[in-house]
């Protein structure tokens, strides 16, 4: 108890503001951290959140995550360290995760924790109480999943809750093809009933253009900053900086999430939001309620995933799963893939028919 207090009363304090992820080092200004450190500072951003490690191993970029971590440090930014987590090596997670904090040296750590999870609160429980048991309570942990969790009722959620100090939920409404006000509402109400105050979200937007998703309005991204500081959180992220183009970082420049004197029109919003999301949360824990008193129907097995990993084509991926060719692979999978299906890129969960 007294560590779940703890955390939620610093919940806001290393991830507060803006931060932008970095997936590849080297697609980034070169992996030139005066050049990137410069851009960052230049769009108002507090850090980057730099990937670390996927899985138990070290991922490559180039150059060891403790330089890069100094690196950024040294031109006035600071560094999150960010992994791929898949569960099936709880001790090994922990222990890359654990040595991004100690020897690399982050200022925080995002566990990216996504399918691979669901049905899996052991996996879960290992890997966060290794952490949180190593890095001590005061350390800022932060997992960042599913937006809507409505939708993901196995995952985990309270156990990652027990020991993180926020979520990071990745809301990109482009990729939903929703509102930016409907897509963080839902977030929002349903993290708030998994046990997520507003200032313990710290919601991920995806600045990004792939296949048939294309780049969100600038207007939308100003508008998901000014929504999330209204609603009470107290720093949001951007999904990626390599993926990001002259267009996106001037709307980032332009986005305000820093705390302002609140206008009459804004308290009345947010007075009005409050209200709104009172009674949706109510709601949606009376239709918990009920679905926790009813025997659940029998149902289809859930669809198996595939993560890519560097270096997978669709034949491939198919062989290893037994399928008879690739191209039953890439029909299930067309709309996340797009018209080429010789184009798959590392981090895609694929479906498996």
């Amino acid at each position: 108890m007294e560590i779940a207090n703890r955390l939620q009363h610093d919940a806001g304090e290393m991830l507060a503001g803006k931060w932008v992820w970095i997936w590849n080092w080297q697609r980034c200004e070169g992996g030139d951290a005066s050049r990137l450190a410069a851009r960052l500072r230049a769009a108002g951003c507090a850090g980057a959140l730099v990937k670390a490690f996927d899985g138990p191993r070290w991922f490559d970029q180039g150059l060891a995550w403790r330089e890069i971590a100094a690196q950024l440090k040294a031109h006035g930014v600071a560094a999150g360290g960010w992994g791929y987590c898949y569960g099936n090596d709880p001790a090994g997670e922990a222990q890359r995760a654990i040595e991004t904090a100690q020897y690399g040296q982050a200022d925080l750590l995002v566990l990216d924790v996504e399918a691979e999870f669901k049905g899996n609160p052991r996996a879960a429980d290992a890997l966060c109480g290794t952490i949180r048991g190593t890095l001590g309570p005061e350390y800022s942990l932060y997992f960042s999943s599913f937006a809507i969790a409505r939708y993901h009722r196995a995952f985990p959620f309270g156990i990652f809750g027990r020991y993180c100090t926020g979520a990071v939920p990745q809301v990109y409404w482009n990729a939903f093809r929703w509102p930016v006000d409907q897509s963080l509402d839902w977030a929002y109400e349903d993290y708030a009933a998994v046990g997520f105050a507003p200032d313990r979200v710290f919601p991920a937007g995806g600045l990004y253009r792939e296949g048939i998703v294309g780049y969100p309005y600038p207007d939308e991204v100003r508008e998901f900053a000014q929504r999330t500081r209204v609603t009470g959180s107290r720093g949001v992220s951007f999904w990626s900086y390599e993926h990001m183009n002259e267009e996106m970082w001037e709307a980032v420049r332009s986005a305000t999430v820093e705390e302002e004197g609140m206008s009459s029109a804004e308290f009345d919003q947010l007075n009005a939001s409050a209200s709104q999301l009172a009674g949706r949360v109510g709601q949606l824990e009376a239709e918990v309620a009920a679905i926790r008193s009813t025997p659940p129907p029998t149902a289809a097995p859930p669809p198996r995933t595939y993560t890519v990993q560097p270096g997978d084509t669709l034949s491939g991926i198919a062989a290893s799963f037994g399928l008879d060719g690739w191209q039953r692979l890439y029909e299930v999978n067309a709309g996340a893939i797009g018209d080429d299906p010789n184009r798959i890129y590392p981090g895609q969960v694929l479906v498996i028919p």
